[in-house]
């Protein structure tokens, strides 16, 4: 197959190659070893089939990245060096995938290559971000400095992930059970109580004969409606790993009045935090905006690539943020004053710091809120169908005095 590569270089900027390999994996050790493949400075960005989906190579391969970083800085505080410290991770490393990547890192490091080439070798494990923060503190000596950056943002980037996934946690478990009770009473219960009632479903009210026709329906069908279920949940998985389907997802949910605004704003704390990242670790403006650009949703490479060009250009980076929509009103001020005092790196930062609290408020009272909304609307379900299950007996019994 033909693959066609995205690489960056400090000096020159993005280009594209093509290759010839079998899979993505030997497409970039192809473009690696051939003498018109790669430059020395260059590191991969994308690989894509021609006439294929592109496919991010910072997420081709799971590696304890975090911890691997928070070990190596702890050796290196302790004295060890560089190679010392690699060669130490290798032998303690337990899991034997991990243990061989970094052992290939350390056999690189040993053969006198620089850190950042290393994990180059390897586009697959290490992501462009972390490979560029890297890259830009060898020049100052500082990797020491770059694996501390690169700590504190992704740990607050986890951090701000985590509690968005445990803010969506509770109103799945909640809706899950509160359907499984849903279909046991119409599947199970509602059934067995229409024995009772299967001459009289023309005299019963409307809404009860309707709970008990949709409860036989759902027992004399189970099976088929099992199958059904299982089908469409299959199907939604395998649409999910679309890359345009999830683009079409994210795009709908950006629209939406209240949930797109919050979820736009996660994504600048991630563009800030990266950015800012980069940017304090001596990379230039559009370097590191071409690195930061593989981080962004597919629905807003064009708008982000947008922005590049403009600051390619000479326009200031805080006024194109803000004509593409990559800001707020708050972060705009914050960042002018960055561009002024010659701090935007520290400044995109605190602007990060700024949304997160502010999200994190909001998530804290939408928790509160929704809590004893979905409780409520679940028990009113499950209440009102045992209450319609019953109104048949109550008439009964009336009728019967």
């Amino acid at each position: 197959m033909r693959f066609r590569l995205r690489v960056f270089s400090p000096h020159s900027g993005v280009r594209s190659i093509e290759v010839e390999a079998a899979s993505i994996e030997e497409a970039a050790l192809t473009a690696t070893a051939t003498a018109t493949g790669l430059a020395a400075d260059e590191s991969i960005l994308e690989v894509a089939a021609v006439g294929g989906r592109m496919a991010t190579r910072s997420r081709a391969v799971r590696f304890p990245l975090l911890p691997f970083s928070q070990e190596m800085l702890s050796l290196m505080e302790a004295g060890l060096t560089l190679v010392e410290a690699v060669d130490v991770l290798a032998e303690k490393e337990g899991d034997p995938r991990a243990a061989r990547i970094i052992a290939a890192v350390a056999a690189d490091v040993r053969t006198g290559l620089s850190l950042s080439r290393a994990l180059a070798n390897q586009p697959e494990v290490f992501p462009p971000l972390y490979r560029a923060a890297i890259e830009a503190s060898e020049k100052t000596g500082g990797v020491e400095e770059a694996l501390r950056r690169f700590i504190g943002y992704e740990t607050r980037f986890q951090a701000l992930r985590t509690r968005l996934l445990g803010a969506l946690i509770y109103p799945v478990v909640l809706l899950t059970l509160g359907g499984l009770v849903t279909l046991f009473l119409l599947g199970y219960v509602v059934p067995r109580f229409s024995a009772v009632f299967a001459d009289r479903l023309e005299e019963m009210p409307f809404l009860s004969s309707l709970v008990v026709r949709l409860g036989m329906a759902i027992s004399a069908h189970a099976e088929v409606l099992g199958a059904t279920f299982l089908a469409a949940l299959a199907a939604a998985a395998y649409l999910l790993t679309r890359r345009t389907v999830r683009a079409t997802l994210l795009r709908w949910a950006w629209a939406l009045p209240w949930l797109g605004e919050r979820w736009h704003r996660f994504e600048l704390v991630r563009l800030y935090r990266s950015l800012g990242m980069l940017l304090r670790g001596g990379v230039p403006a559009v370097a590191a905006m071409e690195r930061v650009a593989v981080l962004m949703p597919a629905n807003a490479q064009a708008a982000f690539q947008r922005v590049i060009d403009a600051v390619s250009e000479g326009q200031l980076i805080s006024r194109s943020l803000m004509t593409e929509g990559f800001s707020t009103k708050v972060a705009d001020r914050m960042l002018a004053v960055g561009e002024k005092s010659g701090r935007l790196g520290e400044m995109l930062e605190r602007a990060a710091d700024f949304i997160d609290e502010e999200l994190t408020r909001t998530l804290d009272w939408a928790m509160r809120l929704m809590e004893p909304i979905l409780m409520l609307a679940i028990g009113a379900v499950v209440g009102a169908i045992v209450m319609l299950m019953y109104l048949p007996i109550f008439e009964l019994a009336d009728s019967v005095r």
